[in-house]
């Protein structure tokens, strides 16, 4: 007999169990997580108590009567006393044998023997292939049970007979993509968008089937959001996935509808990331202005700032920020990081403006980047990055003939900002 692995699966039996059965009105469950091993879908033996009746009535009137008495206590919810008529008429040669195969294993489905169940599923479709509601019981235990492989042939008839069933249709996407069938699950699932398609739900399914096959989900997700824009989970994905795939516009028009309607954090941040890798600094500052808003104590906010204002050569007010996420922070690592890098930036900008000629002074300034640099250290986080960033500078500081050469020399041009006459920053 198969061993029952999941301890909750009665209680699921129990709420479908005062259910009618029908082909379209099953829900599907939770899409959790199961971890297949090598499994055996049929059980070893279909061997029954019952067996010794086979071919011990002929007579067509009996068997009528036979299955008239065990549906009338099926119909009363006493399975005990309908599976011996039921058995008999199933065993001999009758017309309602595959309809009482199916009461049988319906019985059994609601007395909570499992087993039994799956038994009298595989021994029926052994008689009647096509029998849809043996198909129902075995391929739903199945999935239950983490047997995705096992019970795909069932919902695979199932959708051949009811092909038009979203919720037979969403099972089987399911199915294939627990056994890494992605480009089935994907055919799938798009039936069941093509058969709904304002299915918000069905359109996030297929992102991410799309997703776990390796391929690209941003034309899924960007579907999703087209058809519907108020689905603003897929309104996010598509702009997330824009954003990663470098299709920076294209993240803006969902983040601009959900900014407006429904702003968060993250969507600020998202936003902020597209204006970045566009070249609108200002823009990103303002949305990150509005990330801090919502977060007044996040320090990485100001970084975030910082970095912008760097980028725009504005390297004072980019110092104040990194100086308020000091004192917001303290022992934080990252500060010093994204100091001596903007002093690395200051560098490269002099040195444009100059026409790229290296000078005394850049190399004092990289000096300072290097002691800016040290403190990150403090942060155990940023310990390998700052060493990393200080030896990549070491050839471009004073050698010991320049510091012989010009021993009392300090940054002058005006070029480097509130550097000028520092050989620190505070």
């Amino acid at each position: 007999m198969l061993q029952i692995k999941i301890l909750g699966l009665f209680l699921i039996i129990l709420f479908f169990a005062g259910q009618a059965f029908s082909q379209d009105d099953f829900e599907i469950l939770d899409e959790e997580e199961n971890t297949e091993e090598e499994v055996v879908c049929i059980p070893q033996s279909l061997a029954v108590p019952f067996d010794s009746l086979a071919g011990k009535i002929t007579d067509a009137r009996e068997l009528s009567q036979l299955y008239s008495f065990g549906s009338e206590y099926f119909k009363n919810k006493n399975y005990k006393e309908a599976l011996p008529y039921l058995w008999k008429v199933f065993l001999n040669k009758s017309k309602s044998s595959s309809r009482a195969i199916g009461k049988i294993a319906e019985s059994y489905f609601k007395e909570k023997k499992i087993d039994s169940t799956l038994i009298a599923c595989y021994k029926g479709l052994e008689k009647f292939p096509n029998n849809q509601k043996l198909h129902y019981y075995a391929g739903f235990l199945q999935k239950e049970l983490g047997k995705s492989s096992c019970a795909i042939p069932h919902y695979e008839a199932m959708v051949a007979k009811n092909p038009k069933s979203i919720a037979y249709l969403s099972t089987l996407a399911f199915l294939y993509s627990k056994s890494q069938e992605y480009e089935k699950a994907i055919e799938t699932q798009q039936k069941v968008i093509d058969l709904d398609p304002s299915n918000a739900k069905a359109q996030d399914t297929i992102a991410r089937y799309i997703a776990a096959s390796g391929e690209s989900p941003l034309a899924a997700w960007e579907k999703a959001w087209n058809q519907d824009k108020t689905n603003f989970k897929a309104g996010r994905n598509f702009a997330k996935y824009a954003i990663e795939e470098g299709e920076y516009e294209k993240a803006m028009e969902p983040l601009n509808v959900i900014i407006k309607k429904e702003a968060k954090t993250a969507d600020y941040k998202l936003r902020a990331t597209a204006c970045e890798n566009l070249g609108r600094f200002d823009s990103a500052i303002h949305d990150l202005n509005s990330c801090l808003m919502m977060e007044p104590d996040n320090a990485d906010f100001m970084l975030s700032i910082a970095e912008n204002y760097s980028t725009l050569y504005k390297f004072k007010t980019a110092n104040n920020w990194i100086s308020k996420a000091i004192r917001k922070k303290p022992g934080y690592g990252k500060p010093y990081i994204i100091r001596g890098e903007m002093v690395e930036a200051m560098v490269a900008h002099c040195q444009d403006k100059r026409g790229g000629k290296m000078q005394l002074e850049d190399k004092i300034a990289y000096e300072e980047a290097q002691k800016i640099y040290l403190q990150a250290q403090k942060d155990v986080a940023y310990r390998s990055k700052s060493k990393t960033k200080i030896r990549n500078l070491k050839p471009f500081i004073r050698t010991k003939e320049d510091i012989f050469m010009n021993p009392n020399a300090k940054i002058k041009s005006p070029c480097y900002s509130f550097l000028v006459g520092k050989t620190g920053i505070k």
